[in-house]
């Protein structure tokens, strides 16, 4: 077998298909992430400055988008890794259900914790 990650005799054109996918979805858990550590410096830093509300509500809400965002590079990272095994053995690794939920409760009490910052 070649060892040339690249070479078309180690996977088909399928495979290889399916492997720059894994690779996109990577890079797009990572730049979600990135984006979100945006967010968690401007809620926590930028927004209580312009407006002028007391800075305190605003701290906490920061550093629950930036746990976010490490959830989301750190966890990106080891999902990739259970793809890329379940790829390579030719399965498919379905992403849990209790992650969904937890993230999807998570995200939603942040947005209703920083709508309610405003008020």
């Amino acid at each position: 077998m070649d060892s040339d990650p690249e070479s078309p005799k180690r996977y088909p054109e399928a495979s290889r298909r399916t492997h720059f996918a894994r690779e996109r979805t990577l890079l797009a858990w990572w730049r979600t992430g990135v984006a979100v550590g945006a967010v968690a410096l401007a809620v926590g830093s930028l927004v209580p400055r312009v407006t002028g509300i007391p800075k305190d509500r605003f701290i906490v809400i920061g550093v629950g988008y930036g746990i976010l965002a490490l959830i989301l590079v750190v966890g990106g990272s080891v999902r990739d890794r259970i793809v890329q095994k379940a790829v390579v053995a030719g399965s498919f690794a379905e992403l849990p259900t209790w992650v969904v939920t937890a993230l999807t409760v998570y995200m939603s009490i942040l947005i209703v914790a920083s709508v309610a910052a405003f008020l």
